[in-house]
């Protein structure tokens, strides 16, 4: 018999929707500019590499900490708390101008980055763990469908709208603006969290205008010294525990199972792809010469056609499988630096966009999919943590490998060696996927 949510889950649905709305808004301004921004102010390969880097970078050596850590501890509350913290940066991008010369300014950006996302680590985890609780399992799948939609929406009319003001209004203030859009939007995003009604079925507890999901040391241990039940002090870290937590998690001995040769595709798939990627705003802007209209009609072409592939890659999943789908998207990627390399004009980047949305559709269902059909059901978090692991590592040594072969090689020689390794990468995703 299908249930029909309470009024109380409507509720939440609706404002995660808000949130999505919001944070699409945020990817189409401030995320989707920032990297062209540097690359207007002068910035190398390298300096944008550490920018695309930042995130694989502090999630490989903070995430694990921050899961033990997080054991025990409200999620609500932590969540919003570590997502102000984490936003405050975007506010920071407004007023850079003012205080910095070009030059200073990239610089300040990368350390403004690399800030960001410790608290930006946190909130990924608490925020994962948080919609678990919020969102029924029943309705998971409709509710994830529909902030889907409604990001690709929010984002590409925002990158047109973005787009639009940076050609019309001068320089650096037509960026300040976009940032200015990005922080309110980021500020939104976090309110429509922050409203979020956590509860327990069984045992509800209200906490000003929210519930707080409840913990308890029977239901799950953290790594932690629990204090006396009369004690009003705060829990004390317990660092031989927390050591213990983390040696069971990252559990290499996994790599010696059938699961390690697929770990080892991963890592190869995850770091080509990564390579091309802080060179692409520097291609649009000092190769192609691309107006910032021009870049934010690519932006909206790509996340159109990524909804609309997502339409049909789940009968193409039910009808051939994961791994096919996996395999025969993840065969393609190697055309996205392909064309970037050849490239005289922004046509060949709309078509480009235009088929890499319908490509990265497959390409996102199919990793998580077949990552859940290769992970035993009764060692899941074992498994999954070694997939963060190898999806950091990835994401770091291919952004700092793609900015040094770009200072090497030039450009378009870069691009083109990134399109050969892509395809070396699918070939190892089809032997052991």
């Amino acid at each position: 018999m299908m249930r029909i949510p309470t009024s109380i889950q409507r509720a939440n649905y609706r404002r995660l929707y808000a949130d999505m709305f919001w944070f699409g808004v945020l990817s189409g301004s401030t995320l989707a500019f920032l990297t062209v921004y540097v690359a207007r102010l002068g910035a190398n390969s390298l300096q944008v590499g550490l920018i695309t880097a930042m995130p694989g970078l502090v999630n490989l050596f903070l995430s694990m900490p921050f899961g033990v850590w997080l054991q025990g501890k409200p999620l609500l509350s932590t969540t919003v708390c570590s997502l102000f913290l984490h936003r405050l940066g975007y506010w920071m991008l407004v007023f850079l101008p003012w205080l910095f010369a070009p030059r200073g300014e990239i610089w300040a950006v990368i350390a403004i980055t690399l800030f960001m996302y410790i608290p930006g680590t946190l909130q990924a985890i608490a925020f994962n763990a948080l919609f678990a609780e919020v969102v029924q399992p029943e309705f998971r799948a409709e509710v994830v469908g529909k902030r889907f939609a409604i990001q690709s929406f929010s984002i590409s009319a925002s990158s047109l709208l973005c787009g639009q003001l940076l050609d019309r209004l001068a320089f650096p203030l037509n960026y300040q603006l976009v940032f200015l859009i990005g922080a309110l939007a980021a500020l939104f995003s976090t309110l429509a969290i922050a409203r979020l009604v956590v509860f327990s079925e069984d045992h509800p507890s209200i906490s000003g205008r929210s519930f707080e999901p409840l913990s308890s040391a029977d239901e799950v241990r953290p790594a932690f010294a629990q204090p006396p039940a009369n004690s009003r002090g705060r829990p004390r870290f317990d660092l031989p525990s927390a050591l213990v937590a983390l040696q069971q998690q990252w559990r290499f001995d996994l790599l010696r199972t059938s699961f390690g040769p697929f770990m080892g595709a991963l890592l190869a798939f995850y770091t080509v792809q990564y390579i091309p990627i802080p060179l692409f705003p520097l291609v649009q802007v000092n190769l192609l010469q691309m107006s910032d209209s021009q870049i934010s009609l690519a932006n909206a072409i790509f996340y159109t056609s990524l909804l609309l592939g997502s339409l049909a890659v789940s009968r193409l999943a039910q009808r051939h499988g994961h791994r096919w789908l996996l395999v025969n998207s993840g065969a393609f990627i190697f055309l996205f630096p392909f064309l970037y390399g050849i490239a005289r004009s922004a046509a060949v980047i709309y078509l480009n966009n235009a088929l890499g949305g319908i490509i990265w559709a497959g390409l996102y269902n199919a990793t998580t999919n077949r990552l859940m059909e290769r992970v035993p059901q009764d060692d899941r978090p074992a498994h999954m943590a070694l997939h963060n692991l190898v999806l950091n590592l990835g994401m770091l040594g291919g952004s700092l490998l793609g900015s040094v072969v770009g200072e090497a090689l030039g450009l378009r020689q870069a691009m083109l060696l990134a399109a050969a390794l892509r395809l070396v990468g699918s070939y190892l995703l089809w032997k052991y996927g």
